[in-house]
């Protein structure tokens, strides 16, 4: 493995000199995350600067175009320290994010009112704000869409927030369709595609016609793992709050998510007052919103808010690479899978939502997130605002 340093226009600049470690997150529904230790060389100096393009290449690749053209995964460098350790090495860390983090250096406008599946309105959003549709300045350069298979989805009315944050937007938008979404390179044509993606149903009960991939130490593919269940977060009845109208009467609508009753109800109010009641077409052109539109598209802001207020349960584990399941060929990113742990009575079908390798003295680990990680305090603060 080594890490092959581009500057922005994906010109080559070099490769990382004696690596000590390279941590590398992958994740289905948000942003990836890169951390690189290297010892203070002239030639690391160079290339581990802010601004600059991280690109890991291994026996792995992320995705082949109908053209056979290679696209991988890539970093941006957005933190760099220099420090010494106890024995007086001096040591670069360099940290950064993975290039779905751009989406978030635009802010969505102007407002859309759409009906389409997920996949139509993510590629809506896209075009329109960094792509072929955008403002010249807002486009991103060297940029193109690449092939996307039919993700499927039933379609849904569609408005977003004014001026909400792109990457954020897609991010909502693929949580609720289960799609995965990030930005690759091809190194060869200098190019930046945006991939949008959806994992296989590989469960030991898919009806699809996949081969089961199952996790357990029972079949020595897993060398160690932990276990979260939490209700924490958990809603499954929202009110919706949309805008007032020309009589300050703001419209409420229900969603019931699970037609629970009792003590099983947990109900939640979701200010959507940011959906105005007028918006931009698909053709660019103003339309007021009809009254059932509007209601819809509060009952789809609903659904997409409780999508993320569900029980949270998940399963870290650190797999082993020599085992039945290779990494790429039989299981990936996004990929439904079952976990089984028969010490705790423990058995779910689980999506692969978070992948770390770490490469570190020659050796390489692969640890795999399953279900959905619990909220952090930051997810919590953002929700509430």
């Amino acid at each position: 493995m080594d890490a092959r340093i581009f500057d922005k226009t994906l010109n080559p600049l070099g490769v990382v000199d004696e690596m000590a470690s390279l941590i590398w997150t992958i994740k289905y529904f948000a942003v990836g995350e890169m951390k690189l230790l290297a010892p203070v060389t002239e030639n690391n100096k160079e290339l581990l600067a802010v601004g600059n393009i991280v690109v890991k290449h291994d026996e792995y690749t992320d995705y082949v175009d109908a053209n056979d053209k290679v696209w991988r995964r890539a970093a941006e460098i957005s933190f760099v320290r220099y420090t010494t350790d106890s024995s007086g090495q001096e040591q670069i860390e360099a940290q950064g994010y993975l290039l779905s983090s751009w989406l978030n250096q635009r802010v969505i406008t102007p407002q859309l009112a759409l009906n389409g599946t997920c996949q139509y309105v993510v590629n809506t959003l896209i075009a329109k704000n960094i792509g072929s549709s955008a403002a010249t300045a807002r486009k991103f350069p060297q940029f193109e869409m690449l092939d996307q298979e039919n993700l499927g989805g039933s379609s849904f009315d569609y408005s977003n927030e004014a001026l909400k944050a792109l990457g954020d937007e897609v991010r909502d938008v693929c949580q609720q369709g289960k799609i995965g979404y990030d930005i690759l390179v091809n190194e060869r044509d200098k190019k930046y595609g945006f991939y949008l993606y959806a994992g296989k149903n590989l469960t030991s009960s898919n009806t699809d016609g996949n081969a089961p991939c199952i996790f357990s130490r029972d079949f020595d593919n897993v060398n160690q793992q932990e276990y979260e269940d939490t209700t924490e977060n958990y809603k499954n009845y929202a009110f919706v709050r949309g805008a007032a109208d020309s009589q300050n009467v703001q419209e409420v609508v229900a969603v019931d998510g699970e037609s629970a009753s009792g003590l099983a109800l947990r109900e939640v109010l979701i200010d959507a007052s940011d959906i105005s009641r007028t918006a931009e077409n698909a053709s660019g052109q103003s339309q007021d919103i009809p009254l059932a539109t509007y209601r819809a598209m509060l009952a789809s802001r609903g659904n997409t808010e409780l999508t993320a207020m569900v029980e949270n349960y998940t399963f870290n584990s650190s797999i082993n690479i020599r085992s039945n399941l290779r990494y790429k060929e039989d299981f990936d990113l996004g990929d439904r899978v079952t976990c089984l742990e028969r010490r705790w009575n423990i058995t779910i079908n689980s999506r692969i939502t978070e992948i770390t390798q770490t490469f570190e003295s020659g050796k390489t680990l692969i640890e795999a997130t399953f279900g959905e990680s619990a909220p952090t305090l930051l997810d919590k603060i953002k929700k509430v605002r």
